[in-house]
């Protein structure tokens, strides 16, 4: 089933729920438990829960929630738990909720039920305010990509949202700020300092790869290999085997580069895709480096008949360098007696553009095992 169609499901089924709930805790147990509620038997892959909480069906569900909370009122009268639990807080923290219950009218213990029985997304809302300063503070003229790929840039936003009192993740606040450039809903200090690098023939196969073997290891997409800091870290270590030389930030931002160029995206039905003649230049174990030309080329790395890396790059020699200094059988974790067969495109492939169309169309219809895919 695909994603749209379970959360069309997911909706219907959390209007019946409503329709017959006695509490709103019995509707978002129902909906929301991490193990039995129905979105968590639903989506079961990270990448499906993403995609559905991007929906308009889950915006849908949480404002039949938020009905369902002004219907009851923020009473439990359902759970069988005592109803009593402390939860410590910054002082900052707690003096803004004391003004905000006041403002509303409520008691600070109606004030703290209402905002915890909204899912954590919706509560991301209140706190846009927090990460727009928290941003402003630490940014140094560079963009929303920049503040969270940048290991500095990124230690600094976080530092400041725990100054600010947020306690959310490091994922879901990095996360936020992604979302509220992407969405619009709020204002951000213009960017005016650019990040561009003009090298990245020398690396984004490393990065192309090191998304690409999370993507299939951890069910995970690249905004949260990105913006997860333990994600981020395996991402480098990757990256780092295939192109030891260059510095997390280079390596991250060629991984965001990926999805910004869209270069692996549809080809458009105008396009007209160059062929090149690939041929066989043999197992690299048996390659000498000496043999291989200089020239741009298109190239794809086979185990037997299934294509494992497709590229292309500026200096063919120099890249299949870079390859095999890299430890290729690492890449799958197979024994060290496996190994790839090299093809090539015979003559030079002279124009950059043409070389990137080929190998879009390449992966779009091949689909190798390590080159990034459209879902990240």
């Amino acid at each position: 089933m695909s994603i749209e169609r379970k959360a069309n499901y997911i909706l219907e089924q959390a209007k019946v729920l409503a329709a017959n709930a006695n509490s709103w805790t019995e509707f978002s147990t129902a909906m929301f438990d991490q193990h039995d509620g129905l979105v968590a038997k639903s989506f079961t892959t990270p990448i499906e829960k993403e995609a559905f909480f991007d929906s308009e069906q889950y915006r849908e569900v949480n404002k039949i929630l938020l009905g369902l909370i002004k219907r009851f009122g923020v009473k439990d009268t359902t759970s069988e738990k005592s109803g009593r639990f402390v939860v410590r807080v910054p002082k900052t923290v707690h003096a803004k909720l004391v003004v905000e219950a006041k403002r509303e009218g409520v008691s600070l213990n109606q004030l703290a039920v209402s905002k915890l029985s909204v899912p954590l997304r919706e509560s991301m809302d209140v706190a846009t305010p927090l990460i727009v300063q928290a941003y402003s503070n630490v940014y140094k003229g560079y963009s929303t990509d920049r503040v969270v790929v940048d290991p500095e840039l990124n230690v600094q936003f976080l530092a400041e949202c725990r100054r600010l009192g947020l306690n959310q993740s490091d994922y879901n606040l990095n996360h936020a700020l992604l979302d509220i450039r992407k969405s619009g809903k709020a204002t951000l200090p213009a960017a005016t300092e650019r990040t561009q690098f003009n090298d990245y023939d020398e690396y984004q196969f490393a990065s192309e790869i090191a998304i690409r073997i999370l993507q299939r290891t951890e069910a995970v997409t690249l905004d949260q290999v990105l913006c997860d800091p333990c994600f981020a870290m395996e991402f480098d270590r990757i990256a780092k085997q295939l192109a030891p030389r260059q510095p997390v930030l280079k390596l991250r931002w060629a991984a965001l580069n990926l999805r910004k160029t869209r270069r692996l995206g549809p080809l458009k039905k105008a396009q007209k895709v160059p062929e090149f003649d690939l041929v066989t230049a043999g197992p690299l174990k048996n390659l000498s480096i000496i043999e291989v030309p200089e020239f741009p080329a298109t190239y794809v790395l086979y185990d037997v008949n299934r294509p494992i890396f497709a590229g292309e790059t500026e200096d063919l020699r120099r890249r299949i360098d870079l390859h095999l200094k890299s430890g290729l059988p690492g890449w799958l974790g197979v024994d060290e007696g496996f190994d790839f067969l090299l093809k090539r495109s015979s003559v030079p492939a002279a124009k950059q553009e043409e070389r990137k169309l080929w190998l879009q169309a390449f992966v779009n219809r091949e689909r190798p095992l390590l080159n990034f895919q459209r879902a990240a």
